[in-house]
Formats: structure tokens, C-alpha cells, sequence
């Protein structure tokens, strides 16, 4: 790339020849930048008659323009919808109450499923009905009564033991 040639400033020709002339020259002539007078002027008696203008300002009374309570009337409405709300949204009608049988049996199940409750099978066992509840209800598949005698062969030595007939 050619340096020289992509130097986007240029000057005249001689202008750095004739500078130092040039600067002297500015530099001899009397200062005539600044204006003599000034830029601001204020207009005759302005500050004579300021006092009574101000006055005449602050006088006249400006337009004042009623505020109706728009804000104190939706405030008021508004409370009043919340309390309608409010209102419509309770339950009147507390005779009603709620048994454990409006509950559906599978919102139990997952209930019981869903939190622990750390019950030992005595406690369970004092809250299930016994009425209506058989022994193969618990059981997956029912037991037939050959393995059953063969169980209390192997395990048991004295019949007396099973105490068939005694209420402990």
C-alpha cells in the first residue's frame, strides 16, 4: 500500500513559508474580537418599573379549575365491587357440612399413598372394621388348605398351642 497517497489532509503549497509572518502580523494588530458594547442589553426604566410589573404577575388571578372528586367516586366504586365480590364468593349456606363419606375412595388411596404416616399394624389393625373384612382379603392368592396343614405339621409340635377356642 502506498502510504503517500492516502493522507487525507492536505495544505497549500508555501503556507508553512509564510506562518511564522503571518502569526506575527495577527498578534501586532489591536484585539478588535471583543465588541465594545455589550451583547445584552436591557431596555430603558426596566428595572424602575420591575417592582409594579411583578406585582401586576402575581395580581391577576389565574383560572382555577375545579377538581370533582373523580378519584374519591372510583375509590368508592371500586371498594364497593370487591365487596360484592367478596360477598358473592362465600358460602352462605354452612349446614352443609362435609363427612368423610363425600370423600371419593380413590382421593383417600392416594392420600394414604401419597404421605407417611409411620401407623405399626396393631394401630391399623384397631381402625379397619373386622365385620366385613375376611382373612383372603389380604392375601394375593388364596391358600389352599394342603399347604396350610403341611405349615403347622413342620412347625408346630403341640396342637394345644394354637388355642382354637380361648379368647386371650
Amino acid at each position: 500500500m502506498n502510504k503517500k497517497n492516502n493522507i487525507p489532509f492536505k495544505t497549500p503549497k508555501g503556507y508553512f513559508d509564510s506562518f511564522e509572518e503571518r502569526l506575527m502580523d495577527k498578534l501586532s494588530q489591536p484585539e478588535s474580537t471583543f465588541p465594545e458594547e455589550s451583547a445584552f442589553k436591557v431596555p430603558d426604566n426596566y428595572f424602575e418599573t420591575f417592582n409594579d410589573r411583578l406585582q401586576n404577575k402575581l395580581e391577576t388571578e389565574t383560572k382555577v379549575i375545579p377538581l370533582f372528586p373523580y378519584k374519591k367516586i372510583f375509590a368508592i366504586a371500586a371498594s364497593i365491587a370487591a365487596i360484592a365480590i367478596i360477598a358473592l364468593g362465600y358460602n352462605w349456606d354452612s349446614s352443609q357440612e362435609l363427612s368423610f363419606n363425600d370423600l371419593a375412595n380413590t382421593d383417600i388411596e392416594a392420600y394414604f399413598e401419597n404421605n407417611d404416616f409411620e401407623l405399626s399394624p396393631y394401630e391399623i389393625a384397631e381402625v379397619l372394621p373386622v365385620t366385613d373384612t375376611e382373612f383372603s382379603d389380604f392375601l394375593s392368592s388364596p391358600i389352599e388348605s394342603d399347604n396350610l396343614l403341611d405349615y403347622l405339621n413342620e412347625n408346630v409340635s403341640d396342637f394345644d398351642e394354637l388355642n382354637f377356642y380361648e379368647n386371650e
